[in-house]
């Protein structure tokens, strides 16, 4: 399975979950197409776990990628001591040129140690590929957006991991299945253990149901002022109370609204960002919005540049006046009917 310079192939380190592929790995599959297409290289799926041979044959089917499956008893839960050691072997045996996976909780914690123990270079929240001579650069945003950084691998092999809305997911299914190897292993941990994985708990709303969602930011101040956010998304049927992490993390929303790579990823028909500085991973998680409404004291938050309109002013001053205008208007509108 060692390759050579002329053969050296793409890895995609696929995620899955009750025996299904995250919609991240999905979107990692066409960055590798659209890389292979770039080299000529060839691109195969490497994915650990349990019991997954049934799994590693719908996703040879489903992609006409060759597959290999890393079976073993401590692959049941993602646990990076226990995923390095099943990887590492097979992943330098395959001798790829870029090893990717998603930029989520899995991959932003497995894709640096595993460039350690590769020698590798590491580049993480890929959002765009592009070519100057014989480089491949890889872009990615930094200081929460305000810049981008195009990124070249200066060793022979380079991990990756890909953000979240950047590529679309694969359409249709191809004309070939690919061929598939399984590989059972002692993936033993010495120093930790994955004990269960627990979901957020559920509230009742349905952020990825919701045609409008009104989301929180650090930017809010304070608690207090969360009754804003409830009020201007009464405003609008079929709506939903968003959150970024930072507002999470101050205990102000749970975080079953939290919107970005570790939270939710949501497309409605408006959205509207309240507070919100627009780092990379919530921007990730909502730019699949079909309008996009931004209200920031900051001219320069990074979340403008992807607002269709921004509005520079204080919330517990905006908000109100919205609010008050609606109901007038709302009022008027009754009164001539």
């Amino acid at each position: 399975m060692k390759g050579t310079m002329e053969t050296r192939q793409i890895a995609v380190i696929a995620e899955h979950r009750n025996g299904v592929l995250t919609p991240g790995t999905l979107e990692t599959l066409s960055f590798a197409r659209e890389l292979e297409s770039l080299l000529n290289l060839k691109t195969n799926i490497v994915i650990a776990g349990k019991s997954i041979e049934g799994l590693t044959y719908d996703i040879a089917g489903m992609t006409g990628m060759d597959v290999i499956g890393i079976e073993g008893e401590n692959l049941d839960l993602y646990n990076c001591e226990s995923y390095l050691a099943a990887l590492e072997k097979p992943l330098e045996e395959l001798d790829p040129a870029y090893i990717c996976t998603p930029h989520s909780a899995m991959g932003y914690d497995l894709a640096p140690r595993l460039a350690v123990r590769l020698k590798a270079s590491c580049i993480t929240a890929v959002e765009k590929i592009g070519k100057k001579g014989k480089s491949v650069l890889f872009s990615r945003s930094q200081w929460n957006g305000k810049i981008i950084l195009e990124k070249e691998p200066v060793v022979k092999r380079a991990v990756l991991t890909v953000l979240s809305g950047s590529w679309p997911e694969p359409d249709g299914r191809p004309e070939k299945t690919g061929e598939v190897t399984i590989i059972t292993i002692a993936a033993e941990t010495k120093n930790s253990r994955t004990i269960e994985i627990r979901e957020a708990v559920r509230t009742g709303f349905d952020l990825a149901k919701a045609e409008v969602i009104v989301s929180a930011g650090k930017g809010l101040g304070k608690e207090e002022n969360l009754p804003l956010i409830y009020k201007l998304s009464e405003l609008f049927p079929k709506s939903a109370v968003g959150a970024s992490r930072a507002a999470c993390d101050a205990g102000w929303l749970d975080y079953g609204h939290q919107i970005g790579i570790t939270g939710k990823t949501v497309s409605p028909k408006l959205y509207v960002a309240c507070g919100i500085s627009g780092s990379t991973q919530h921007i990730a998680g909502m730019k699949g919005s079909q309008m996009v409404v931004a209200i920031n004291t900051d001219p320069a938050a990074a979340i403008f540049s992807v607002a269709d309109y921004c509005i520079v002013e204080d919330l517990a001053t905006f908000i109100p006046c919205v609010i008050e205008k609606y109901h007038k208007l709302f009022s008027s509108h009754k009164e001539s009917e």
